[in-house]
């Protein structure tokens, strides 16, 4: 009888074991997970959205001009990435469903939605009214979710981590600091003028004062033939060429050191002003495109400042 109810007491211990991991485990699976997580439409419409606020480490405010979005700033208005906001909501608006993490507001230090590196972030209308407000905190354990808070409560919850790249970048990664507004086609153009000195941040020193025109298939200067492969990659790279800010408006341009002008095929001239290396390593230059000198670092112009020689067809090839 004593070993019959040893026996029992073990099979029922077994048995409330089993109860108890079967319980977590569907408290804990995917489907639960699923089960707990509430709809949710983060963004309405992106098409009424005509404001973004992010408040935080790099403060931001981006508004919507016609199909164009501008930043404000305190001496006037840069131009915004558009194409990088346009992602940005489209994958704000893929956060479809809010997982609860947290019913108070006592965990949010931990979970990075409060503090200083927290973001704040606002979307509004034309009319200035708020259509969504909510703090982003850090990236969550879970494969592809970041911590969440609607901004008028004390919840706190995952959701897809799609736009945090976007409102962790920096205030210049928002910005349109690209050289031309109407980049030129590579094809397009039909000759290049350099003229100038440029120093290099390694103390290189070059003198640049040559002209390059297209001939047929390649690339001629003074009646010589020059690498055609070469003189493409500095045109796509002029093309293509950005900076990393814009100087602020009240700031004395300084005297240009290099410049660069483009002829088209269509008849027009672009040009390049760049200004002597600052302390920071950066070069100001004046595009004939933007009304804002803009910022361009020593390596984007090393790729497209090259001297004649580096232009010429190698010896023996």
């Amino acid at each position: 009888m004593t070993a019959y109810r040893t026996k029992l007491r073990i099979l029922i211990s077994v048995d409330a074991f089993l109860a108890l991991v079967i319980a977590l485990g569907l408290l804990f699976s995917p489907d639960s997970s699923d089960a707990r997580a509430t709809s949710f439409d983060l963004v309405e419409s992106v098409e009424a959205v005509s404001t973004i606020t992010i408040d935080g480490p790099d403060a931001v405010q981006l508004v919507r001009s016609g199909t164009n979005w501008n930043m404000k700033a305190p001496d006037g208005a840069l131009p915004a990435d558009s194409a990088r906001i346009e992602s940005f909501l489209k994958a704000a608006d893929s956060v479809s469903r809010l997982e609860p993490v947290a019913r108070d507001k006592s965990s949010w230090p931990v979970l990075g939605l409060s503090g200083p590196e927290a973001r704040r972030v606002t979307l509004s209308d034309s009319g200035g009214a708020v259509k969504r407000d909510f703090l982003l905190g850090n990236y969550a354990p879970s494969p592809g979710t970041v911590y969440f808070a609607l901004a008028d409560g004390p919840e706190a919850y995952s959701v897809a981590s799609g736009m945090a790249s976007y409102i962790l970048g920096k205030r210049n990664s928002w910005l349109d600091v690209r050289v031309w507004t109407a980049p030129p086609a590579p094809e397009s153009v039909q000759q290049i003028i350099v003229n100038g000195v440029f120093e290099g941040t390694g103390g290189s020193v070059q003198s640049l004062a040559y002209t390059v025109t297209r001939s047929g298939s390649g690339w001629v200067s003074d009646g010589i033939a020059l690498d055609g492969a070469r003189v493409e990659a500095m045109v796509r790279a002029l093309s293509a060429l950005r900076g990393d800010d814009y100087a602020p408006a009240a700031e004395s341009a300084g005297q240009a050191v290099v410049t660069v002008e483009l002829k088209l095929g269509n008849g027009r001239a672009l040009s390049l002003a760049v200004e002597g290396r600052r302390e920071d390593g950066r070069y100001p230059a004046r595009s004939s495109q933007r009304d804002r000198r803009i910022y361009l670092p020593s390596w984007s112009l090393a790729e497209v400042l090259k001297p004649l020689d580096q232009l010429k067809t190698a010896a023996g090839s």
